[in-house]
């Protein structure tokens, strides 16, 4: 019987009884490009679409809420006032003071194992909602939801990192968090084929999305803890061939993936003074007002310009459907440019478009056609925000932290977009327009502001150090230890 065959963090391949021979790849050539290409394809196969089913879930449980207010959540629940509004708050409050803590557990445990057992626990949550009797019960079940969610839409792109290199993440965290679209097409899909095709004598509409809803989520993450890979070390042999998996390996090292501490107190610190990433959250809290606010209330928005109930859940599929569209595009073009802050930018004058017609005129076709603007200009610049974050921080932990600052600012401020959209403004909601029309103009302005940054670092460190060279992984971890991270001579800036 052969020994069983284990690879090291390190890249060395041991057995049992001692180590063997390091499989050996060529560095370069038409051999590597091949080994490359069908790893990578592998991975577009098996890694991405699996995390995307994930986000859209995760989508689905967060935003079905909209949908549910229009098949008689508020009376079912008897909620009064700004209670349905609170109740949306509570959700962002859960999430944001778990983004952080969530980053260290990954660290701890596996992504496998975190991924997996949030799943279950928000999709509990989910599910429990549909059992809420009054306001109390519906907000703690939203509160404890937030808290679990968050550990997945923060860890998969660190997860995504591990296996791409800086310029391939911007189409495949596209790819995940485009499924969040694709939640929000299906969620008024569901809810339409609900309100018109199910009946339950003890269960009334909105209970049974919920539950519908819900229930997948739980096995879904059952699931995702034993087929979820954690790392290019931990892909299974029947999966790739030695080479790949050294050859996954050496891209995850060259991805500045070399350190394993589970906490560097001084990557904590460098994250949190990190002027770049002060930048990126005030982007992130200038996209998480309007972004918030269009989920929860798309279906409330669409229903107001005439449409009925049943009528109004379909009619929330088509601007999700055009979003769609835009994020592939945006983010494959954002990856062949190599530039991210120029994409933010143009998105954001997308949904600035939107918000102007939506502001400036009562006519429904006007209004609609605001909303499509609006998702088409939001979206795109989710996995664009994500990628950047990822591609500028050098070092696990600051990594994974700069991340996790950006969800924890950006869902904190998400609490103002589910307030803004009042019932006494309906239904031209002015004040909720004009507040996410600023804000996304706010996005313009530090995308633009940030690329100038970058731009200006790259080229003083071109000025005093010449042409970057690749490092190696010892390069790397040295850097690393010695505290340099991203501020290396050789290291250039993501713009």
């Amino acid at each position: 019987m052969s020994d069983k065959i284990v690879i090291e963090k390190n890249g060395s391949i041991i057995s049992e009884t001692g180590p063997v021979q390091d499989v050996v790849v060529p560095q370069e050539g038409p051999e590597r490009e091949k080994i490359v290409k069908r790893l990578k394809l592998k991975l577009d196969l098996r890694l991405v679409p699996y995390l995307g089913l994930l986000y859209l879930f995760n989508a689905l449980d967060r935003g079905n809420i909209g949908n549910a207010r229009l098949a008689g959540l508020e009376e079912g629940t008897h909620l009064v006032g700004n209670q349905f509004y609170n109740v949306l708050s509570f959700f962002y409050f859960g999430y944001t003071i778990s983004q952080i803590p969530n980053m260290f557990i990954m660290k701890k445990v596996t992504p496998a194992v975190l991924v997996g057992v949030t799943m279950v626990m928000w999709g509990i949550c989910s599910t429990s909602m549909a059992g809420a009797k009054n306001y109390s019960g519906l907000a703690a079940a939203r509160f404890f939801m937030g808290v679990f969610e968050a550990g997945v839409g923060p860890a998969a792109p660190i997860i995504l990192s591990f296996f791409y290199l800086r310029h391939e993440l911007a189409w495949r965290t596209a790819l995940f968090y485009g499924s969040s679209t694709f939640a929000g097409a299906f969620g008024g899909l569901i809810a339409y084929g609900v309100a018109t095709n199910l009946t339950h004598e003890k269960l009334a509409p909105w209970q049974l999305l919920f539950i519908i809803e819900g229930i997948p989520t739980i096995f879904l993450g059952i699931v995702t803890i034993f087929v979820l890979p954690n790392s290019p070390e931990t892909l299974e042999r029947w999966f790739v061939t030695p080479e790949e998996r050294q050859v996954a390996i050496e891209r995850s090292r060259s991805g500045h993936n070399t350190d394993s501490s589970v906490l560097d107190k001084r990557q904590l610190l460098a994250s949190i003074k990190d002027v770049k990433n002060i930048f990126t959250c005030l982007i992130y809290i200038g996209l998480n007002i309007p972004l918030a606010s269009y989920t929860s209330f798309l279906p409330t928005i669409v229903k107001l310009m005439g449409y009925k109930d049943a009528e109004a859940q379909l009619m929330t599929v088509p601007p999700y459907a055009c979003a769609i569209v835009c994020v592939f595009a945006v983010c494959w073009n954002s990856d062949r440019t190599r530039r991210r802050g120029y994409h933010v930018a143009g998105s954001a004058a997308v949904a600035c478009i939107g918000y102007i017609l939506l502001i400036s005129s009562g006519h429904i076709g006007a209004n609609y056609t605001g909303a499509c603007f609006v998702a088409m200009g939001l979206y795109p610049i989710i996995p664009l925000m994500l990628s950047w974050v990822a591609n500028n921080n050098v070092g696990h932990t600051k990594r994974a932290v700069s991340i996790a600052m950006l969800n924890t600012f950006g869902q904190c401020f998400a609490t103002v977009g589910t307030q803004i959209y009042k019932s006494p403004t309906a239904p031209r909601f002015f004040m909720g327009y004009g507040v996410c029309l600023a804000f996304s103009v706010v996005m313009i302005v530090f995308s633009l502001a940030l690329v100038v940054y970058l731009k200006r670092e790259n080229s003083c460190r071109d000025e005093e150090y010449g042409e970057p060279k690749l490092l190696t992984p010892e390069e790397q971890q040295e850097a690393i230890d010695n505290g340099i991270y991203d501020d290396h001579p050789s290291y250039r800036y993501f713009i």
